[in-house]
């Protein structure tokens, strides 16, 4: 089982990137190549489903289920269900901010899984590594 963990600095309070990044069906507006998410239920249980723009290499529709939400540890975790266009099996992928006092926190993406393809576990690395990266990098510019 490969395994990935990215963690940014954001200058902003832990509460507002907190309430940015685990609002379940806005990840389009952070996370590059993600489409118009729908949502299915309400808080663990419910899934959230969107199309992989094909400029990201992996085309195709993306399900998943919230498996645990902690507001008042500012932590969630989640995994793929279903068939995933992206060759990889068993994700489980937790997120988690911290407040660092003086208005920054840290946020931390973490995520398990197992490759299910073509591309080796360091090429899946690399992709998850980099995704994360500009993802949490988008959320500090939006919140700046």
């Amino acid at each position: 089982m490969a395994n990935v963990s990215v963690t940014k600095i954001i200058a902003a309070p832990a509460s507002q990137v907190w309430a940015y990044v685990s609002a379940w069906g806005a990840t389009h507006k952070w996370i590059p190549g993600v489409g118009p998410v729908t949502v299915a239920g309400d808080g663990p249980g419910s899934t959230r489903s969107a199309d992989l723009d094909p400029a990201t290499g992996f085309p195709g529709r993306i399900t998943e289920r919230l498996d645990a939400f902690d507001a008042d540890a500012m932590e969630f975790r989640y995994c793929v269900v279903g068939d995933s266009p992206i060759p990889i099996a068993d994700y489980i992928a937790t997120m988690k901010v911290e407040d660092l006092g003086d208005g920054t926190c840290s946020v931390t993406w973490t995520s398990t899984w197992t490759p299910n393809g073509d591309l080796s576990a360091d090429e899946l690395c690399a992709a998850f590594e980099g995704l994360y990266a500009v993802s949490l990098d988008n959320v500090a510019a939006a919140l700046a």
